[in-house]
C-alpha cells in the first residue's frame, strides 16, 4: 500500500469530496480544502508495473476542474475529460447554464448544435473562459450556412498553467506540472421543418500532463446531437441535446479505457411572455454521468435594444431536497452544494459596423465554496 499526496501552493478557498474506482483508484479521496490550494490523496492498491506517479499528478490538476461542477455524488470523479461540461460562452454562462432551447445563433456550437440551423449569415466567435487558479482557456467558433445545411467548427482550448510539485512530505521539489486540454468539432445542422432543426456535433478530445520529466496523453472522440422547436415567431422554444457519447481511444494507462465519457442529456425550454416582448426565462434541467440531476434557471432582460441583462442560478435535486429539509426544520449540517455552481450575472450588447453585426458578452459565474468568481467573455460577428 502506498500513499501520495500533492499540493498546488497557490491559494483557493474551495473544497471538494470524491469518490472513484478502478484498480489503481478504489477508495480514492480528492479534497481541496480552504486556503490550502489544491490536495490530492488516494491510496494505490497494487502497482508493480507501473509508476502510480501519473494518477498522483494527473487527478491533483483534473480535480480542480471537476470540482467546479459537481461534488459529493458517489460516483464524483470517474468519468474521462470532465473539462467538456464546462460552459465557454458567456451567454449561457450568465443564465446559469441554460442554453438547450436558447437561441444561441454560433454559441450553439458549444451548447446544442440544432440552434445553428436557423442561422443565416457567416458568423464567428472567439472567447475567454477563466475557471479557478491559473486554470483558463476559451472557444473559436465559425458558422456558415450553405444550401445543404449549416457547417460549423469550433475549437476550445485549457491550460492550467505551472505549479510545483510536492512531495509527501509537503516539500516542493525541483519538478514543475502542467496540464493541457484542446477539443475540436465539426458541426452541420438543417432545418427539417419550418420550426424544427436538428444539429450533430462530433469532436475529438485531447489532454496532455506533463509531470516534471514525466509526459502522458490520452484522447477520445465524442458526439453531441440536439433538436430545436420554436413556435410564435420564436417567442417559445423547446430544445434536447444529447451531450459526449463517446470512447477513450488512448489512456494515459491503459486501465484509464474504463473511464467513460462524462456523457448525458439535457433539455429546456425559453419562453418570452406576449405582453413582455423584451424579457426571455429559460430553464434546462440536466443529468450527466457522475453527477446529480441539475436545474438551470436563467433570464435574459434586454434593456436597451443593444443592450442585454442576464442572470441564473445553478442547483441540483440533491441541494432542492435539502433546502426543503430545512423549512421542515431537518436541517442536515452536513450537507455542501452539490453543485458548485451557484449564481452567474452578465450580460451584452451588440453594434454594427459596415455591415457587420458585433456582440460582446459577458459573465461572472459564482461557486459555492470559491469566493472569487469566474469571468466568461465572448465576442462574435456576423457579415
Amino acid at each position: 500500500m502506498q500513499n501520495a499526496e500533492c499540493r498546488n501552493k497557490k491559494t483557493a478557498d474551495s473544497r471538494f469530496r470524491g469518490y472513484g474506482g478502478g484498480e489503481y483508484a478504489r477508495g480514492m479521496e480528492y479534497v481541496t480544502p480552504a486556503n490550502a490550494g489544491v490536495y490530492c490523496s488516494y491510496s494505490a492498491i497494487d502497482s508493480p508495473r507501473r509508476s502510480y506517479t501519473f494518477l498522483h499528478y494527473a487527478l491533483c490538476i483534473i480535480i480542480c476542474l471537476i470540482c467546479t461542477s459537481r461534488a459529493q455524488h458517489p460516483d464524483a470523479g470517474t468519468t474521462a475529460f470532465p473539462f467538456l461540461n464546462l460552459g465557454y460562452e458567456a451567454r449561457s454562462a450568465a443564465m446559469g447554464g441554460a442554453s438547450a432551447a436558447m437561441p444561441n445563433e454560433v454559441y450553439g456550437i458549444l451548447s446544442n448544435p440544432a440552434s445553428i440551423g436557423y442561422v443565416n449569415k457567416t458568423q464567428i466567435m472567439a472567447g475567454y473562459r477563466q475557471i479557478i487558479m491559473d486554470i483558463r482557456g476559451g472557444p473559436l467558433g465559425v458558422v456558415y450556412p450553405t444550401s445543404k445545411g449549416i457547417f460549423a467548427a469550433n475549437l476550445i482550448a485549457l491550460t492550467t498553467g505551472e505549479f510545483d510539485i510536492v512531495n509527501e512530505n509537503g516539500i516542493a521539489t525541483k519538478d514543475r506540472a502542467r496540464s493541457s486540454y484542446t477539443t475540436g468539432g465539426v458541426s452541420w445542422a438543417m432545418l427539417l421543418y419550418e420550426n424544427l432543426s436538428a444539429g450533430i456535433t462530433l469532436k475529438a478530445v485531447y489532454h496532455n500532463l506533463e509531470a516534471g520529466a514525466e509526459r502522458y496523453s490520452a484522447d477520445g472522440f465524442a458526439l453531441d446531437c440536439g433538436v430545436q422547436y420554436r413556435l410564435y415567431n420564436g417567442r417559445l422554444i423547446y430544445g434536447a441535446v444529447l451531450r459526449n457519447f463517446g470512447f477513450v481511444r488512448s489512456g494515459y494507462l491503459n486501465e484509464f479505457n474504463d473511464y467513460p465519457f462524462p456523457y448525458g442529456v439535457e433539455a429546456g425550454i425559453s419562453y418570452v411572455p406576449r405582453h413582455v416582448s423584451n424579457f426571455r426565462v429559460a430553464l434546462d434541467v440536466n443529468k450527466m454521468k457522475g453527477d446529480y440531476l441539475n436545474f438551470e434557471p436563467g433570464f435574459e432582460y434586454t434593456l436597451f435594444s443593444n443592450v442585454f441583462l442576464r442572470g441564473g442560478y445553478t442547483f441540483s435535486f440533491k441541494d432542492l431536497e435539502k433546502t426543503l429539509e430545512v423549512f421542515r426544520g431537518e436541517r442536515d449540517e452536513n450537507h455542501r452544494k452539490t453543485n458548485m455552481n451557484t449564481l452567474s450575472l452578465g450580460g451584452g450588447m451588440t453594434a454594427q459596423m459596415d455591415n457587420v453585426d458585433l456582440k460582446l458578452d459577458a459573465a461572472f459565474q459564482f461557486y459555492s465554496d470559491i469566493s472569487r468568481p469566474s469571468l466568461i467573455l465572448s465576442v462574435t460577428a456576423a457579415f
